[in-house]
């Protein structure tokens, strides 16, 4: 075997033969999220990092650590020192080279790294960043890209009367939580020139949409880091943790190209639309059934789903004469061929929207 690359086995509990699979976690704690679980005997794991237990739990005084591995599925996620052997050249973890499969926890590690880690920080910031967060950020960035200009964009030209930012708030949805954020946080000359626009926003006045000054004091608050956030909170709140509730948890669904591309789907249609429900139907499985345990796996429903907005948007496309909108629903049919379900784009962690080059694999806070 080479000594190349650093990889793991899952050993589970060799005293409890009982246990024949273990738990992937989010964080590097017991306390994150369950991801999904990975079989015992499980081989050739790639590590991508390894840190201590956030909460410093510990075994007979030593603190555990803990592994980021990479999964045949794409995914990534934490697995817990005493139930892994680990082999080869793993010194940038502080483990030194290994020729053959050792338990990690039995070996104490130099956490004085002086090798690079094969994921670099987001600038301005030394800690890797969070696998959740990663993929939040990379979601948002691509989405992003497909909805128009950034934080500063604005249009007034369909039903929702007023759309505005980095998600497009319309003035019949999102907007007044946006503002009204902003105005609770902000009191520079800005946000007093925009005050007064507050009861009209919450009313859906229809005039807005012709209001000039209102405009250029929305694109000009959007230079506000403060705003920025906003926005990012409030796509969040009403977009993503929605999404993740109402569309993936009860489907066992978990990968992080599903949760990006569902994400998506929610912006531009809703996040109440039908695409998940047609594509079970068309897989011949019950509504809201969970993948795995209904006849089918994750990456069944996300293809299904990912063509059959394909179809929808290539047709509407020819009719509005929108080509952009085939741009979008090739983008994420490209990732599933491309079997990257870890949403970590080329070898540079990039990926390509409509020219546009964002960086996924670590991405921008904003």
């Amino acid at each position: 075997m080479s000594t190349q690359t650093c990889t793991a086995v899952i050993r589970g509990i060799p005293n409890i033969p009982t246990v024949t699979e273990v738990n992937v976690r989010s964080v590097p704690s017991v306390t994150g999220q369950l991801l999904f679980k990975i079989p015992v005997g499980t081989r050739d794991l790639t590590v991508l990092e390894a840190q201590p237990d956030t909460g410093g739990a510990k075994l007979n005084g030593k603190v555990y650590q803990w592994f980021r591995l990479n999964f045949s599925n794409g995914q990534s996620g934490w697995v817990r020192d005493d139930l892994i052997e680990i082999v080869g050249d793993c010194v940038r973890y502080g483990y030194g080279v290994l020729a053959n499969p050792t338990y990690a926890f039995d070996i104490v590690r130099n956490q004085v790294v002086t090798a690079p880690p094969p994921t670099p920080p987001t600038s301005g910031n030394t800690a890797p960043i969070p696998e959740d967060t990663r993929v939040l950020r990379a979601a948002f960035a691509v989405t992003a890209a497909f909805e128009g200009k950034g934080y500063t964009a604005y249009q007034n030209y369909d039903r929702g009367i007023v759309s505005y930012g980095r998600f497009q708030f319309a003035l019949t949805g999102g907007l007044g939580t946006v503002l009204t954020r902003y105005l609770q946080r902000c009191n520079d000359e800005i946000a007093v020139q925009l005050r007064p626009y507050q009861p009209r926003v919450m009313a859906v006045d229809e005039s807005l949409r012709h209001d000039t000054r209102f405009r250029d004091l929305l694109i000009a608050a959007a230079a506000n880091p403060v705003m920025q956030d906003i926005q990012n909170e409030v796509a969040k709140e009403n977009y993503w943790d929605r999404v993740m509730n109402l569309s993936l948890i009860s489907r066992g669904l978990q990968s992080p190209l599903a949760r990006a591309m569902l994400f998506d789907i929610g912006i531009q249609y809703g996040v109440m639309h039908s695409l998940l429900g047609l594509a079970e139907g068309d897989l011949g499985v019950p509504p809201r059934s969970r993948v795995g345990t209904n006849g089918i796996i994750e990456q069944q429903l996300i293809a299904a789903v990912a063509e059959r907005r394909r179809r929808g948007l290539y047709a509407q496309a020819e009719r509005e004469n929108l080509p952009g909108l085939k741009r979008r629903a090739d983008f994420w049919v490209n990732l599933i061929q491309a079997n990257d379900w870890g949403f970590m784009g080329d070898a540079n962690g990039n990926v390509n929207v409509n020219g546009k080059i964002i960086q996924v694999r670590t991405p921008a806070e904003r």
